[in-house]
């Protein structure tokens, strides 16, 4: 016979959730994205092994302290929801190597964010987050940094302590010049994309001279008419070593890989 669909919806998502947080019970891994959620079943925060949550794409205007009891956590997503801020304890979970909670309504980061020592990836692009807490630099491990699209003034004056941070996103801020010092302290930088941030009108020369830095996206009043970075102290070591990651970008492509031309 035919499958009788129940019309109460609510009632299927309700059952869909109970039936994820079982299977999360035995893998570690919960997802209920795309849920409809406008609150977190408590449930949750009794899955005392959950490694990776993904609450993404539901309604949640806050996250409970309850978050504090999953310290096995090493990876959670919250983005696009309706969340004005993270709770505190979320800088409690020492294991977190993942958060990212971009398309919020976020104006801001709590200000112990520097406790998430194994904190690699942090996506909070999107939001209307006017600083970043002080405590970022004590971030050792950060890799990745996406704060694109907020309204950020300036960067805290710990950002050159980020000496694992690999890429990073201010795009779409309103950042001016001058930048922080002690940016020489980002030893791993390769990538950073300052596009539309008008009032950066040049840039430190630690940050071309003393960083790998090889992939830079600033807005056009900072390029000559060649359309590279126009000069500036600093300026002849960057394009060196952009030369040379083209170069290794179209060797791969020879082979037949992907290229960008930044």
């Amino acid at each position: 016979g035919r499958e009788v669909c129940c019309a109460n919806k609510p009632m299927g998502n309700a059952g869909s959730t109970a039936k994820r947080l079982e299977r999360a019970e035995k893998t570690g891994v919960l997802a209920l994205r795309d849920q409809g959620l406008e609150q977190l079943p408590e449930r949750i925060f009794s899955v005392k092994t959950l490694r990776v949550c993904d609450l993404g794409n539901n309604k949640l205007l806050k996250l409970p302290d309850a978050v504090g009891k999953l310290n096995m956590l090493s990876t959670l997503s919250v983005d696009g929801n309706r969340l004005k801020m993270l709770p505190s304890i979320i800088c409690t979970l020492g294991k977190l190597e993942s958060l990212s909670a971009e398309r919020n309504a976020l104006t801001a980061l709590p200000d112990a964010l520097g406790s998430l020592k194994k904190l690699k990836k942090l996506n909070v692009g999107h939001n209307a987050i006017t600083a970043l807490p002080g405590s970022l630099g004590a971030c050792s491990d950060l890799t990745s940094l996406d704060a694109s699209h907020n309204t950020l003034t300036a960067l805290p004056e710990s950002f050159g302590q980020l000496k694992s941070l690999v890429q990073a996103d201010f795009s779409f801020n309103k950042l001016s010049s001058p930048l922080v010092p002690g940016l020489d302290g980002l030893r791993r930088l390769k990538d950073l994309n300052m596009l539309e941030n008008v009032a950066v009108l040049e840039l430190p020369s630690e940050l071309l001279r003393s960083t790998p830095l090889d992939h830079l996206q600033v807005d056009e009043h900072l390029l000559g008419v060649d359309g590279l970075l126009m000069p500036m102290d600093g300026r002849d070591d960057y394009v060196i070593r952009r030369k040379a990651r083209i170069d290794k970008e179209m060797a791969g492509k020879a082979k037949g890989g992907d290229v960008s031309f930044h």
